[in-house]
């Protein structure tokens, strides 16, 4: 018996002279749930079209920094080329498909502004027939594969799936409620008894980073601090793809040369403020034992050049001072867990000058210590 004929369910016909004998198929699992639909069919001469997760990735990226037509052009066709692989992947590994460098490139797509452009005729085409799908019913086993093919295609605040919490799956609630329902998020977001037991304050109470916003903050707010907030769109192990992402180190190199050569620019401020976040995120997500690794990585060579290009001293927009505020309230206590990030993410909003450590330095690794000093000098 064939693969193709084991794995549709279909049966061998052997030809013995002029007579011909059909062996049913072993009892195996088939494709089709209507026993009396036809198998899949299979094209004689497959088109095979190659493409990798960091292609797509690169192109998304791309499109987000410039959106030219042309850069456009190919992030429609990379979303389509998503959008059929989630309705072809298996159901039983879908999680873990989503964890996965593939989960990350759709991650990168749905942060970008491309389901804000008006669909082709063929797109939305596409998009009605998958929704029909999606909302006639939520309890088939296909359904998640159906969601994630057809959500870049909505705008964002413009998809709304009842009782999502419910209907959802856990992994992929959050991206789905960014997207499409972000009053829950806090909801979502909410640490677990376990979690808040973590980010409790130890019995010893370390100094505090002294910034002028938090200097006036009551010391009773320390005991209860909400979650870390969230920088970026790219987060986890998407975010610490960029330590070593070619594209993204080079254009954060250029962006940091212009803002000497032009600090005045808007284009290149607004830019680099995304390039803070994201770079804060990166240290917010980073594992404790890769901290002193990456600190002296290339990718640690380009933060240290970004602190001491002195954007970290132009005004702040009301959100990142709050972003500096929940970061800074964070490590006044530098025994909680994590409080290495946190440093290392809230460096980039604080001016030359204008932070300080008074006791907490006991807590710092001496690759950070002895850094800090020349952390916004020029070499």
């Amino acid at each position: 018996m064939s693969l193709l004929s084991r794995l549709f369910g279909r049966r061998d016909t052997v030809s013995w002279g002029e007579k011909k004998v059909e062996r049913e198929a072993a009892s195996l699992d088939i494709l089709v749930s209507d026993p009396g639909a036809p198998a899949m069919e299979m094209a004689r001469r497959p088109q095979v079209t190659p493409w990798s997760a960091a292609r797509l990735g690169t192109i998304f990226m791309d499109f987000a920094h410039e959106p030219t037509p042309t850069r456009l052009a190919e992030a429609r066709l990379a979303r389509q080329c998503l959008s059929q692989f989630w309705l072809n992947a298996p159901i039983d590994a879908l999680e873990l498909l989503y964890g996965s460098m593939i989960g990350n490139c759709y991650r990168q797509m749905i942060s970008t502004e491309l389901a804000s452009q008006p669909l082709l005729r063929d797109e939305e085409a596409w998009k009605d027939y998958l929704s029909q799908r999606l909302f006639s019913g939520f309890k088939r086993p296909e359904m998640a594969n159906i969601l994630l093919a057809v959500m870049p295609y909505f705008r964002r605040g413009k998809m709304t799936v009842r009782n999502c919490e419910q209907n959802l799956p856990a992994w992929l609630l959050e991206d789905y409620a960014s997207l499409f329902e972000p009053e829950i998020l806090p909801r979502l977001r909410q640490p677990s008894p376990l979690e808040r037991k973590a980010l409790a304050p130890a019995g010893h109470r370390a100094e505090r980073i002294v910034a002028p916003e938090t200097v006036g903050v009551p010391a009773g707010m320390d005991a209860d601090l909400p979650p870390l907030p969230q920088l970026s769109g790219y987060t986890g192990a998407q975010a610490l793809q960029f330590t070593t992402n070619e594209d993204f180190l080079t254009r954060l190199n250029g962006l940091v040369n212009l803002f000497e050569i032009d600090p005045d620019d808007d284009a290149i401020l607004h830019e680099l403020g995304g390039y803070r976040r994201q770079l804060g995120q990166i240290w917010l997500d980073t594992p404790d034992e890769q901290l002193q690794p990456l600190f002296e990585s290339t990718f640690g060579d380009l933060y240290r050049k970004f602190l001491r290009s002195g954007y970290a001293g132009t005004p702040l927009s009301e959100e990142d001072r709050q972003i500096r505020t929940l970061l800074s309230r964070y490590v006044r206590n530098m025994t909680r867990p994590k409080a290495i990030q946190v440093v290392l993410a809230v460096l980039p909003f604080f001016p030359p000058g204008k932070i300080g450590f008074a006791g907490g330095e006991q807590y710092m690794p001496p690759w950070l210590l002895g850094a800090l000093p020349s952390l916004y000098v020029k070499g």
